[in-house]
């Protein structure tokens, strides 16, 4: 995570507040150093950090409701892509796209100078920005920025002002009540219950020492309790069998938003998107990518980069649903896929096995 408290010789260069990031109502910040992201929704979370380093991509395109759109293509510590669509909801259509335009710009020119000082570097997200849970943290006081750290030159906002209506006088005096109170009903107690437990009718003072004797001696049958311990020797069995039952790990489908799955055990080249938004990306193994669309029509052309016969499968899914899927296992095979995500997911999936 990140703090929007600027580090030395830090200073911004951009910022916005009507954004709206992976659907997400945004700030952004852009300084000389990174790129930060604060949740509208959610002011005691913690803002997230984007190293230049991290920046693969960054194009520019509009929405399905021709909104100026800024796509980011981060590489994660896992291996895989995560794409970062910025929209600029509109006001003023010229004045957005000009200011999306700048951000371009100014990012593209930020990762070459950033990368070419220190290479690539993988980055990690955290909710909201990828899918998960958000922390319970990020709501409580107290743990969000840390504003006792000595780099941020900007000072600590003042501590709150205690409330006039709860002064200390007033707590004491409640206090106090209460302690007579307790005192009260304990008194009473010992009237009309001590009598019972001696079963004479002599004074309350002297029955007082016989029922804690009696407590004392109730510990002693205690000692018969250490006989039932070798008795347990059982759950030493249960952990041989749970790990019997462990299955292999299943890859988790995206719950929210439009991706695409590459699975083959090769280098493969790959070309996705919408219509005058297509992406360019190559890799291997299992991979996913997520397209910035809703309700829109999708392609994706994946090749193999080899001539083996193992299959390449490549799949299409809409908020955690699959849309469609297709597969090739032919040398150097292509598969092309088309799917429209504004028909329901059971009627447009379906699988073929291309040459």
């Amino acid at each position: 995570m990140g703090s929007i408290y600027l580090n030395n010789n830090e200073s911004i260069i951009l910022s916005t507040h009507n954004v709206v990031v992976n659907a997400i109502p945004a700030e952004a910040i852009l300084t000389n150093q990174r790129l930060i992201l604060v949740d509208s929704r959610h002011t005691q979370l913690r803002p997230q950090d984007i190293p230049f380093t991290a920046l693969e991509t960054v194009t520019i395109g509009d929405s399905s409701t021709m909104d100026p759109v800024l796509s980011l293509s981060l590489v994660m510590k896992d291996g895989t892509r995560h794409t970062l669509g910025v929209v600029f909801p509109r006001d003023t259509k010229a004045k957005r796209m000009g200011e999306r335009d700048e951000w371009a710009v100014k990012l593209k020119e930020a990762g070459v100078d950033a990368q070419r000082e220190h290479g690539v570097q993988p980055t990690e997200l955290a909710p909201p920005w990828v899918p998960g849970e958000i922390p319970e943290e990020a709501g409580e006081p107290g743990k969000g920025v840390g504003l006792s750290d000595e780099k941020f030159r900007n000072p600590p906002r003042p501590p709150r002002k205690p409330r006039a209506g709860s002064s200390p006088v007033n707590r004491t005096a409640i206090a106090a009540g209460l302690a007579i109170v307790l005192i009260v009903a304990v008194v009473i107690g010992v009237y009309h219950f001590a009598p019972s437990l001696v079963g004479k009718g002599g004074t309350p003072a002297t029955p007082v020492p016989t029922p804690v004797v009696t407590t004392a001696a109730t510990p002693v049958p205690a000692t018969t309790a250490p006989t039932a311990v070798p008795t347990t020797p059982q759950p030493t069995v249960t952990p041989g069998v749970t790990p019997a039952k462990t299955p292999a790990p299943q890859t988790n489908i995206p719950h929210s938003g439009v991706w695409m799955r590459i699975e083959y055990n090769g280098k493969f080249i790959a070309s996705f998107g919408t219509a005058g938004r297509l992406r360019d990306v190559s890799g291997s193994g299992d991979q996913f990518y997520q397209i910035p669309a809703k309700d829109e029509i999708v392609d994706a052309t994946v090749q193999k980069l080899d001539d083996s016969g193992n299959a390449l499968t490549v799949s299409i899914y809409n908020d955690g649903r699959l849309a469609k899927s297709d597969t090739t296992t032919g040398p150097h095979g292509t598969v092309d896929l088309h799917a429209d995500l504004r028909i329901a997911p059971a009627a447009s999936a379906n699988q073929t096995i291309a040459g």
